[in-house]
């Protein structure tokens, strides 16, 4: 007999009602509950919303184990506080409950994939602790609560400042084991295709990572985490169980991939308000423990037509699939206090660099081809926003047309543009200066990095575009995007006689047609600030990937080259080939972190060579050697490097009368060593085959 749990109760947690329509009950709270509970899986006649589906059932023995779906087939509230769930088994006395349970739990194991059931892989490696920033930053906090050992650089925040409740989360060790709760968050929607559970798109590694956080499971193998409990289905109890489940009618909220399909029945509502709504335990209904302010909204709802107006039904939709917990939409929702401090990314452009655009008119803001492309997955354009848009891929048609529906407007259309004006109107020679802080392309802007806007006219479409540009902050409030055109007038006065409708239609008119750069760009070409040494090294210094903020770059006649860490004085990096480009280095303000320009890059180990030490400096000697003056073990050191017969020469010469320090060597390259010309300096070559 599997172990049933004991009683406890709370009403079901539906976000979007709590955040926005649980204080005082309305007809459009009503609606959302009917959709969001499944009333209306079962009753139809509904407001209209995104069906919401339950989790579907075939394969549930390949995902979670028995004893957990017994305990929350017995008491869904007691196991998972919060739950739509109603608890099916209300009314029966406790020893035929255990045996209806019981019998259902057999017929769930023993149900088959919908489909070919695809064996995800699971890496070698995990990292629980990497898990643990993973799922405080792309978003799950935004909907669950944010564990209590992580600590956001705001600080962590007061119980008080959440405004809603965080959605349960069952307990994960009972119900799941690490590689099927990995499986689940890599591709949630095969689970529960509905939506309600998004999608993040995470990598195979991420979301192995968060379920190692989230089960707390140290080990670096999670190949070495148990399993699943072993269940065996008995054909007796599996063909009760069917039965019990076609009785129920659990078809209409679940799909299920067995054999047996019960089939679903509509049942109509009756006239009277009550069954479900009672609250009352009755053999053969569910049980919904609604708090006092649901059932009245419910009832409000059922008393009146169930269609709503497509404006309502966009506006209870979004709600639905809680898109308000990351964006706000005509000044409502956003992230309450508590969850805004774990919403990062570029604090460079405000809160634009780290929180999610407003859904205000996104409708008439967005090409329909574009939104729908990114409710599938597509089209991510702030890269420096850490909190992933999740994929709605079965809802991204209907979504975009209710949407374009609910926001459509006639705005004014623009005017005729010109190519010329726009390509000096988006740059810095007597235009508006749009570079400045937007990217164009592949070319980082001069300042800070903003959305690139050489496509906006593939995203946006162009008369949202004029309105916008007439006055950013009626759309964004505090954006850091100036009114250029404040009340509709140029502050350029030279260019198309300062009519500000023509200049707004002409930088349309370029972004859309034009060719080339916008002007005021310095001029480049690929390969015009390429760094080539000839007569000796050159030392430059840049932002470099995985060496840092104060990389020192030298390269050599010859095509070997080498980066030092300027911070730690840790030698980095050694390459073979084209030393540098420093186009971004040089003319970007805010330069993004560069690469060098080989593919094959040869690395010490990070903290080798300089722990514990720092920089202090480097000099250039007249035979063209770059010496680093660096502190390793504790004892003064120059390491320098030139180049001979074809070979990166390292010569190291620490104090004389010191303790030799401990040297390492780039990983992937061959090393050997000759003789120093004094006591206390060794020689190493470093050379490729």
């Amino acid at each position: 007999m599997l172990v049933l749990a004991a009683s406890v109760r709370a009403e079901p947690l539906v976000t979007g009602f709590e955040r926005f329509h649980g204080e005082v009950a309305t007809r459009e709270g009503g609606a959302l509950l009917y959709s969001e509970l499944g009333c209306v899986n079962c009753h139809g006649a509904g407001p209209g919303l995104a069906v919401r589906q339950g989790p579907v059932l075939g394969d549930l023995k390949g995902r979670v184990n028995a004893e957990w779906v017994a305990a929350f087939l017995a008491d869904p509230q007691q196991v998972k506080a919060g739950t739509m769930m109603p608890g099916l088994f209300e009314g029966l006395d406790e020893k035929e409950k255990a045996v209806q349970v019981e019998a259902v739990t057999h017929y769930l194991m023993s149900l088959k994939p919908t489909g070919k059931a695809a064996k995800p892989k699971v890496p070698k490696h995990a990292n629980a602790e990497r898990g643990s920033a993973v799922f405080h930053q792309v978003g799950c906090v935004a909907c669950h609560a944010p564990t209590a050992d992580f600590h956001p650089a705001a600080g962590a925040p007061k119980a008080e400042e959440f405004t809603s409740r965080p959605v349960p989360l069952p307990e994960l060790k009972a119900k799941y084991c690490v590689l099927s709760l990995a499986a689940f968050l890599e591709a949630p929607d095969k689970v529960r295709p509905d939506g309600r559970m998004p999608h993040l798109g995470l990598s195979n590694e991420d979301a192995m990572d968060i379920a190692c956080h989230l089960m707390d499971f140290r080990p670096s193998d999670p190949r070495e985490a148990a399993g699943l409990k072993a269940f065996a289905v008995e054909a007796a109890k599996v063909k009760r169980g069917g039965e019990i489940v076609g009785k129920m009618n659990c078809a209409a909220c679940h799909e299920l991939g067995g054999a047996e399909k019960p089939v679903v029945a509509t049942v109509a509502l009756k006239a009277k308000v009550g069954g479900c709504l009672t609250g009352e335990a009755a053999a053969g209904r569910p049980r919904y423990a609604l708090s006092a302010v649901q059932v009245a909204a419910l009832e409000l709802y059922l008393k009146g037509a169930p269609e709503l107006a497509v404006a309502e039904r966009a506006d209870l939709t979004l709600k639905a699939f809680n898109c308000m917990a990351c964006h706000d939409r005509d000044g409502v929702g956003g992230p309450d206090v508590a969850r805004n401090r774990y919403f990062v990314g570029d604090e460079g452009i405000a809160d634009a660099g780290r929180l999610a655009p407003p859904l205000t008119g996104i409708g008439r803001k967005l090409r329909p081809e574009w939104m729908e492309s990114v409710f599938k997955g597509a089209g991510r354009v702030r890269p420096y926003v850490k909190t992933r848009m999740p994929v709605y891929a079965a809802q991204a048609k209907a979504l975009t047309k209710m949407l374009g529906e609910a926001d459509k407007k006639e705005l004014p259309k623009l005017a005729a543009g010109d190519l010329q004006a726009g390509h000096k109107l988006l740059g810095i020679a007597g235009g508006v200066n749009c570079i400045t802080c937007h990217v164009w392309g592949d070319r980082p802007s001069l300042g800070i990095q903003a959305l690139d806007i050489s496509q906006l006219d593939k995203r946006l479409q162009a008369e949202w575009f004029r309105e916008y540009l007439l006055n950013p902050a009626g759309y964004r409030p505090g954006t850091l995007m100036p009114p250029l055109w404040p009340g509709g007038v140029s502050m350029v006065k030279d260019v198309l006689g300062g009519d500000a409708e023509k200049q707004i239609a002409s930088i349309w008119e370029f972004i859309a047609k034009g060719e080339g750069l916008p002007e005021g760009y310095p001029e480049y070409v690929t390969g015009a600030f390429e760094l080539v040494p000839k007569d000796g090294p050159i030392v430059q210094r840049t932002f470099l990937n995985e060496v840092g903020a104060y990389a020192i770059l030298a390269g050599f006649p010859g095509g070997l080259n080498v980066a030092c860490d300027g911070e730690t004085g840790r030698p980095a990096l050694v390459w073979r080939g084209r030393f540098f480009d420093a186009y971004s280095t040089w003319f970007v303000r805010a330069a993004p972190f560069e690469d060098p320009l080989e593919k094959e890059v040869f690395a010490w180990a990070k903290g080798s060579d300089a722990e514990g030490g720092g920089f202090r400096g480097y000099r250039l000697d007249k035979g063209g050697r770059v010496n680093f003056l660096v502190t390793v073990d504790g004892v003064g050191v120059e390491d320098g490097y030139e180049v001979a017969e074809g070979t990166l020469r390292r010569t190291v010469a620490w104090e004389a009368g010191a303790k030799e320090p401990g040297w390492s060597h780039p990983a992937g390259v061959m090393m050997s060593e000759v003789k120093g010309a004094k006591a206390n300096q060794r020689v190493f070559v470093y050379s490729w085959k």
